[in-house]
């Protein structure tokens, strides 16, 4: 491997081969380039599927609380959140025949607990559900922004169809 190098007094020495600082340097400017053009949509890529995540959470949330509602007569109130899916509530309905959730209630795709709210803000005839988003802090823009569940009245989801 290493090449013998005479030197001028007859002594004999050995230099070993391998990259220079600047070949380093350059392949590191090199690696740096290409991250910098394909680590942003990568990075969009996981944001989006982060969001996308959290929309269907909530749909299936949305649905066991839609089947914990026709047995009960109502929806679990804010007090007993979305945890009224996973075990019958202390002071629950005697109709309560769930659990309506295989496994524990889930956390958003960033660890934050979901947001629930019975009756709604937005929904006063039904309830609020959604993820804080990236920054789990209320608002935002972008990855921060909350994460909701259509409105009803907003996406037309109940129109024409006959109240009970």
């Amino acid at each position: 491997m290493g090449r013998k190098i005479k030197q001028r007094r007859g002594l004999e020495c050995t230099r070993e081969e391998g990259f220079t600082l600047l070949e380093i340097v350059a392949v590191l400017i090199l690696v740096a380039a290409l991250l910098a053009l394909v680590g942003p949509p990568i990075m969009n890529r996981l944001d989006e599927g982060r969001v996308k995540t959290a929309q269907a959470q909530m749909a299936m949330l949305k649905s066991a609380l839609d089947f914990y509602r026709l047995d009960t007569g109502t929806y679990p109130s804010t007090e007993e959140g979305l945890v009224a899916l996973a075990r019958k509530p202390e002071a629950g309905s005697p109709r309560w025949r769930g659990p309506y959730l295989d496994g524990p209630v889930p956390e958003d795709p960033w660890g934050n607990p979901y947001v629930y709210r019975y009756p709604g803000e937005r929904n006063p005839e039904s309830f609020d559900l959604y993820s804080l988003g990236a920054d789990g802090r209320e608002g935002g823009t972008g990855i921060n922004a909350d994460i909701r569940l259509p409105s009803f009245e907003e996406e037309g989801i109940y129109e024409g169809v006959m109240e009970y």
